[in-house]
């Protein structure tokens, strides 16, 4: 029983270690690597809590434990990731800036997560959580490295950066995103919809593995997540605007 109680806290801290592996491999050059460990860290930390509920033990000291492990894996990672690989010809301490984005945005989201997580709808995250953008940011990594080859200019400051300043804004935006399903076909359409279309990303990504286009499927459903709750968001909005007029 006691060790039961620890297994949340086991995938939690073995996130934690993969996100100073990924730091370390930033710094000695192995970026594509680092994106890797960010991407295994993101898919423990969406079980850690699954799991902690499932079992009846989530406590204030895992979600504690657990925001401390986001902020390294899925802050601290990607502001070192861009850091090095994008802002070296930017003025001033122009680059540090752009690169402490995803750190700075990603600490204020946690932050707000934590003091208001009573208060959150249990459908949705209000701000794009902070594994999702360090999921996108991998993903942009990966497409640039395995890109450039074919066409340079993927790989050129001047579009990444917008992008990745844009993915950490959005941690700190009132924009809903739908959250990962449970592990169960009994939840809905949406629910079973979710599912499926994880399902057939873990297919297409070790496809994607094995013929070398695993950064395309990362940033289609990369994207697609992101889009996704931009325009569900806007369509509320103009929905909403449509009901006061009609009033």
């Amino acid at each position: 029983m006691k060790i039961k109680r620890h297994i949340p806290s086991l995938f939690t801290i073995i996130n934690l270690f993969l996100g100073f592996l990924a730091i370390l491999n930033v710094q000695l050059g192995n970026y594509n690597l680092a994106c890797y460990f960010i991407l295994i860290a993101g898919f423990l930390d969406s079980m850690d809590g699954k799991i902690a509920r499932a079992f009846g033990i989530s406590t204030d000291f895992g979600m504690e434990i657990d925001s401390l492990a986001d902020m390294v894996s899925f802050c601290l990672a990607p502001s070192v990731m861009v850091y090095h690989l994008y802002t070296f010809d930017l003025p001033g301490i122009l680059g540090e800036i752009i690169a402490a984005a995803p750190l700075i945005f990603g600490a204020i989201r946690l932050a707000r997560f934590n003091v208001n997580s009573s208060n959150e709808p249990s459908s949705v995250f209000i701000g794009l959580p902070t594994p999702a953008a360090a999921l996108s940011i991998a993903a942009l990594v990966l497409f640039t490295t395995q890109e450039r080859y074919i066409n340079p200019e993927y790989t050129q400051p001047r579009l990444i950066l917008p992008a990745i300043f844009c993915i950490a804004f959005l941690m700190v935006s009132k924009v809903n995103y739908p959250k990962f399903p449970l592990l169960n076909m009994r939840s809905g359409f949406a629910n079973t919809l979710f599912i499926f279309l994880l399902i057939t990303f873990f297919i297409t990504f070790i496809m994607g593995l094995i013929y070398n286009f695993e950064s395309r499927v990362l940033m289609l459903f990369t994207g697609l997540y992101i889009f996704t709750g931009i325009f569900k968001q806007f369509f509320n909005s103009e929905t909403q605007k449509m009901k006061i007029t009609i009033l």
